[in-house]
């Protein structure tokens, strides 16, 4: 009857512990699911703003994306005030991690911007890691879209 006991609690052992690995797996691909949901939704957030912005007279505070072609520091500004501007636009993207950061890119110099949100920075500031990618087109029938959201690592 010993015999079947310790069996029994070697074979209970063992199922527990591959509960607990099965759970730590599933939190940790929940985890990611989460991050990048935020990063998207950061993302489409700011290009919306920035939509609104290239609405508004430049009287009131709005930007036009397409002359005479803004800074991506001043696109960031006009549409995010807590950004850093240390680096790139510096953008918070609140809710994806303590250094998840999104930056303005406008360097194709059009009516075409794209805002990349990353989980990570890199050591200049830029977006890294787990990355999110949303194009802006001001006047188009679908002005926000979120492009790519399986990007990985440096953004610029």
């Amino acid at each position: 009857m010993g015999q079947q006991q310790l069996l029994l609690l070697a074979l209970s052992a063992v199922i527990v512990g591959l509960s607990v690995v099965a759970g730590i797996e599933a939190f940790g691909e929940g985890q990611r699911q989460a991050t990048q949901d935020a990063l998207a939704q950061r993302a489409v957030s700011i290009g919306t703003d920035i939509v609104v912005a290239h609405k508004k007279p430049s009287q009131l505070g709005g930007i036009d994306v397409s002359h005479p072609y803004p800074s991506d520091e001043a696109i960031a500004s006009a549409v995010a005030p807590e950004s850093s501007g240390r680096y790139g636009s510096g953008i918070l993207a609140i809710g994806a991690g303590e250094t998840a950061t999104c930056d303005i890119d406008h360097s194709d110099g059009g009516t075409v911007v794209y805002v990349d949100c990353g989980s990570e920075q890199t050591g200049q500031g830029y977006p890294d890691g787990q990355i999110v990618k949303a194009k802006v087109e001001p006047g188009a029938e679908d002005p926000v879209k979120v492009v790519d959201t399986d990007a990985d690592g440096h953004s610029n």
